[in-house]
């Protein structure tokens, strides 16, 4: 054996194995750190990173190859990211604040009510964010409906949760974080106001939302999701609507809320 062969030094079997591991557990604490910081929401690189308990450089690299397996994406503005709506689904929807009884008697009545999917949600306004929506409820049976139930989408304006809290919120919250207002385009907004119903849809799904409000005071918006077939029969979108409206206004009674500023 030449010297030089006698002085190389070779990690053993399980060091050599220790590597793939270890990448692994940090690009699984990525992912787990922008579901904890809010999935419906888009953080920059340095609080990922300080979540995650790794270096700036490090999670930045992760987070690229987050993106590139749509676990993540890019945000609106450079160098944020958040959570991939698809990925919702893996990790279950955020949960920022507490659920209570009533809350939850509420969404199992009228998930016997309708059979479909419910959700509760809370406005909020955070700085450097502006509004967002915090998921508090969720009742679905159907996996495959979970993600759209959640109402995550970080555009306000494509969710019916979304459209509720941009038409009955003041204009102080309605707003981005740099005060930008945010409204829905006027013929909308006065239909969703006649009705007390928001809409939307996606290939997969339809969702409808009402206002729960303590007097004139958005305090929370209540939602029901299923597949097209559930929303086919007019009829039945209006008794959906109708037993949707009521459920907010029995729960707008027995419950006080607040419309908190988080920082």
């Amino acid at each position: 054996m030449s010297a030089l062969a006698a002085q190389q030094t070779f990690p053993p079997p399980a060091a050599l194995t220790a590597q793939p591991n270890r990448s692994a557990r940090a690009f699984a604490r990525v992912v787990r750190a922008l579901a904890h910081l809010g999935a419906d929401v888009e953080h920059q690189v340095a609080d990922i990173a300080r979540a995650a308990g790794l270096r700036p450089g490090h999670a930045s690299r992760l987070l690229l190859t987050a993106v590139e397996e749509h676990f993540a994406e890019h945000g609106t503005r450079y160098g944020t990211y958040r959570l991939a709506r698809d990925a919702t689904a893996v990790f279950g929807p955020a949960r920022t604040r507490a659920s209570t009884p009533e809350i939850t008697h509420a969404l199992h009545c009228l998930h016997q009510e309708t059979s479909l999917a419910v959700a509760w949600h809370e406005p909020g306004w955070r700085p450097g964010t502006g509004l967002h929506l915090d998921l508090v409820d969720l009742l679905c049976r159907e996996p495959a409906l979970r993600a759209d139930a959640a109402q995550l989408h970080p555009d306000l304006a494509r969710t019916a949760a979304g459209r509720i809290a941009l038409v009955y919120l003041p204009p102080q919250m309605a707003a981005t974080a740099d005060g930008r207002p945010l409204r829905l385009p006027e013929p909308l907004a006065r239909t969703v106001t006649d009705s007390r119903i928001a809409a939307s849809r996606s290939a997969s799904t339809h969702s409808l939302a009402t206002p729960v409000q303590r007097g004139t005071t958005l305090v929370a918006t209540l939602t029901v999701t299923g597949t097209p077939a559930d929303f086919a029969d007019p009829l039945t979108v209006q008794e959906h609507a109708v037993l949707l409206r009521r459920a907010a206004a029995r729960a707008g009674l027995s419950r006080s809320g607040d419309l908190r500023q988080t920082a």
